[in-house]
């Protein structure tokens, strides 16, 4: 399976401390069927040098320790960047894009609201040939009393991450019960783990791809895991949105 949330590099926000945490987080994640995972430490301020830079010696340093430890692992650099304005001009560094391809962006909005100029900033970076990634939705306020929101994102040529823990029950039974919702409406292309520790938000994907496959059958689940993550981490072009919001009926 292919992970492209996480928060996994040490010291560096709300994930592990230190190398030795990292390395046993990673090594959970390996164990439970991950092959190749996405560190998206959290950008919550603007990106500049300095900041681009911090993510990527540490993710340098974190990746040649893992090769040695849990070989048979693969780490790629991203971030997980909270919305602001002008999001297109954050693609000059590298680390603003899942594996610094310039193709795909993870987008986090507030979890209590949808700010208002969310469709110009997705329209603006789709003009530039980027796809946003949609940063667990599922748990957004605003989104569980009105899901149509998802929809409307996905018009604007966005996809949407769902969280390992919502389908699991991690955030409640009202997240769970949204999480359904959105992956029987076909408003979900990806699951990924948002792992931060291996208490709280563990990197698990395999208990989530399991209820996932009794809610839309095996084949559709797998593929959130697999082949839709493939395409992101490899830059390649998405042409799945369009249809799987049509098959799900529009914003109805």
């Amino acid at each position: 399976m292919i992970d492209i949330h996480t928060h996994v590099l040490p010291d560096l926000d709300d994930g592990p401390r230190d190398l030795p945490e990292t390395t046993q987080l990673l090594r959970n994640a390996y164990e439970n069927g991950t092959r190749t995972i996405v560190a998206t430490p959290h950008v919550l301020n603007r990106l500049d040098f300095n900041r681009n830079m911090i993510i990527l010696k540490n993710f340098n340093q974190t990746r040649r320790h893992i090769e040695v430890e849990i070989p048979g692992l693969k780490m790629l650099a991203g971030s997980e960047i909270y919305f602001q304005p002008r999001l297109a001009d954050l693609l000059q560094f590298e680390a603003a894009t899942l594996n610094g391809t310039g193709k795909y962006m993870l987008v986090e909005f507030p979890l209590i609201d949808i700010p208002k100029s969310f469709d110009r900033e997705l329209k603006d970076l789709r003009k530039e040939g980027v796809t946003p990634v949609i940063a667990h939705p599922e748990r957004n306020a605003l989104v569980l009393k009105r899901p149509a929101i998802v929809g409307k994102m996905i018009e604007e040529g966005a996809l949407i991450q769902m969280n390992a823990g919502s389908i699991t029950g991690h955030f409640g039974r009202t997240v769970k019960k949204m999480a359904q919702n959105l992956l029987k409406r076909g408003w979900v292309h990806v699951i990924a783990s948002d792992a931060h520790g291996l208490v709280h938000r563990g990197p698990d994907l395999q208990e989530a791809l399991e209820i996932a496959s009794d809610e839309i059958g095996v084949a559709a689940a797998r593929r959130l895991v697999m082949e839709n993550p493939q395409t992101i981490i490899e830059g390649l072009p998405w042409t799945g949105a369009k249809t799987l919001c049509s098959i799900a009926g529009g914003t109805r």
